[in-house]
């Protein structure tokens, strides 16, 4: 007899071989119906639970001097109901540079409910006068010739007035003229190291002259005798003019000194008969 004989289907592949697979295909099913639907009731739970419990809560704020932090949340268009993922910092920090008041700002997020802003505002260092609604309203101005908000009158009393300005179209936020921002850049710089200096003057006079260039003339808060400068001021030129004014006024001269030149190195004084001194 051959050895080779023809084996049936069953009898070459083995029932023990033949079904686990197909008996295993439920259970893998099972398991992952199972697994699916944890993770579906994990994000479910996750939905529910985790919105009240990253809801910013907290925000830490500094850098604000007049700005209230009811002024800085408004300007950052945050609402009353704000969640840490949804929140974008960028774009918080764009609203709040669009106030002109705001200088710069930083904005962070610190898990899980804490937003972080610290802002530079701007510093008035003169004080222009503005049309606002028909109105003569004066306005602050910052060391870099931005108009940022209404002064209040003990802002408007604290820094000199820039007159000789003309705004068309008026809104706060505008940008003085390149040539005048020289001018509110050196206040600037004399605020920062000398604030009371300012505080003696109560009016800048914005001149131009037959030759083109422009010049000041500067009106001290206790006297009556106007000093003509150059366009741009510093601490050193202030204190000079501060010291004749008071030596004029110590020995009697200040009735007969209609003006004081600072345009050159040498002082001049222009006598009320219209004699230099």
């Amino acid at each position: 007899m051959s050895d080779y004989a023809a084996r049936s289907p069953s009898q070459a592949r083995p029932a023990g071989h033949a079904r686990p697979r197909s008996a295993r295909l439920p259970e893998r099913a099972f398991t992952v119906l199972i697994v699916a639907a944890a993770v579906l009731a994990l994000t479910a739970g996750a939905a529910f639970l985790l919105p009240p419990a990253l809801r910013l809560t907290r925000y830490e704020i500094s850098g604000n001097t007049s700005m209230t932090r009811a002024d800085l949340l408004s300007a950052a268009l945050i609402h009353d109901r704000e969640y840490f993922f949804s929140v974008d910092p960028a774009r918080v920090r764009a609203a709040i540079v669009a106030d002109p008041r705001v200088a710069s700002a930083a904005v962070s997020k610190r898990f899980p409910n804490a937003l972080r802003i610290v802002v530079k505002e701007r510093r008035a260092v003169a004080a222009a006068l503005v049309v606002i609604e028909g109105r003569s309203t004066a306005v602050c101005l910052d060391a870099e010739g931005v108009a940022f908000a209404v002064a209040g009158d003990a802002a408007a009393a604290a820094v000199p007035v820039i007159s000789g300005l003309r705004f068309e179209g008026f809104r706060l936020g505008m940008r003085l003229p390149k040539e005048l921002v020289e001018l509110l850049s050196s206040l600037g710089s004399i605020a920062e190291s000398e604030p009371a200096l300012l505080t003696a003057f109560s009016e800048i006079r914005v001149l131009k002259a037959a030759s083109g260039e422009g010049e000041l003339l500067l009106y001290p808060l206790n006297q009556r005798i106007p000093v003509r400068a150059g366009p741009r001021l510093d601490a050193p030129t202030l204190r000079s003019i501060i010291l004749v004014l008071d030596v004029l006024g110590a020995r009697g001269l200040a009735g007969s000194v209609e003006e004081v030149d600072f345009r050159t190195g040498t002082v001049v004084f222009k006598t009320k008969e219209g004699q230099p001194g």
